[in-house]
C-alpha cells in the first residue's frame, strides 16, 4: 500500500494566490526565491513573466501581473490572458469552444449588453480568456485558422464541418477552404 504525500501548497505573499508547482506565482509572477535577471544576469530577479517565464529584474516588471516588454500588451486578468477579442459575441463564443475542444480552458468574457437590440461596438467587445500557461499555444491554434483575410475560421463555410489547420479542401464537401 503506497501513500502519497500531498504536494506542497504555496501562497504569494505579494497577491495571495495559491499554487503547488513552479518557483513564481502563476497569478501575479512573483518569485519564491531569486533567480538571476535574464536582461542582467548579475542582477537578481524578484518575478516572471507570467506569460513567457522569462526572469525579470526589479523595476522590469511593473505594473502587476509581471510581464516582460514583449507580453506588456497582453491584458491579464487574475491568471487568465486575453488571447483574442471581436465585436461579435458569437464568434469569440465558437473560438472558445475550439479552443476548449484542444484542452485549453478559454473562457468568455463578453461585454455585450443583452437590454439593446443594437451593437454598440467597441463598447460590445467578447473577450477570449486563457490561462496565462496557454496563452501561446492558444495563439498559436488561432493563427492557424486564420484564412486569408485573417478571420479566424474553424468550419468549412460551405457545410460548417471542422477542419484540421492546413486544410486546402474540406473533407466532408470538398470545398475549398481558402478564398
Amino acid at each position: 500500500m503506497s501513500v502519497e504525500t500531498p504536494e506542497q501548497t504555496f501562497v504569494c505573499p505579494r497577491c495571495g494566490a495559491e499554487y503547488v508547482e513552479g518557483d513564481s506565482c502563476p497569478a501575479c509572477g512573483t518569485l519564491r526565491d531569486p533567480v538571476p535577471s535574464h536582461a542582467d544576469p548579475s542582477k537578481s530577479a524578484r518575478s516572471r513573466c507570467v506569460i513567457c517565464g522569462m526572469p525579470l529584474a526589479e523595476g522590469d516588471d511593473e505594473p502587476l501581473p509581471a510581464r516582460c516588454a514583449e507580453h506588456r500588451s497582453i491584458p491579464v486578468y487574475e491568471g487568465f490572458a486575453q488571447v483574442y477579442t471581436d465585436n461579435d459575441e458569437l464568434s469569440a463564443r465558437l473560438i472558445v469552444e475550439n479552443l476548449r475542444a484542444d484542452d485549453i480552458d478559454a473562457q468568455l468574457y463578453s461585454q455585450t449588453d443583452r437590454i439593446f437590440p443594437f451593437d454598440l461596438g467597441e463598447m460590445s467587445i467578447a473577450r477570449v480568456l486563457v490561462p496565462v500557461w496557454d496563452f501561446q499555444r492558444a495563439l498559436e491554434l488561432i493563427e492557424s485558422h486564420k484564412d486569408t483575410e485573417g478571420e479566424v475560421v474553424f468550419a468549412c463555410p460551405t457545410c460548417g464541418e471542422a477542419y484540421e489547420p492546413g486544410a486546402e479542401v474540406c473533407s466532408n464537401c470538398g470545398a475549398p477552404l481558402t478564398a
